[in-house]
């Protein structure tokens, strides 16, 4: 079963929360949440033309597609900063109301 970028919001925020001042390059979060979702089949397909994987593509689509009203940035849970994502304060609540110790 594919991975939907929803999924990948709550890790992504738990990964960030765990990192220095709760920043993250892209490039480290693409690493950290392969190791975590382990994506295979059509998730681990290099896409056409390029070097990189249709997970990885999803990973940055948060980035990209900040304004979506269902994505953590446009929610005020994640900073798009220069080169990745931070979590923010509302972002660390919201991860606390999930039940999470961060």
């Amino acid at each position: 079963m594919s991975i939907s970028e929803s999924d990948l919001y709550d890790v992504a925020m738990l990964t960030m929360a765990q990192c220095q001042n709760g920043e993250i390059t892209t490039s480290n979060l693409i690493m950290e949440l392969e190791e975590y979702f382990l994506p295979d089949g059509h998730d681990a397909a290099i896409l056409t033309g390029r070097n990189d994987s249709h997970f990885s593509q999803k990973v940055r689509n948060i980035k990209s597609h900040k304004t979506s009203p269902t994505n953590p940035i446009a929610q005020g849970l994640v900073e798009d900063i220069k080169d990745g994502m931070k979590i923010t304060d509302a972002g660390r609540k919201y991860l606390r109301s999930l039940g999470h110790n961060i």
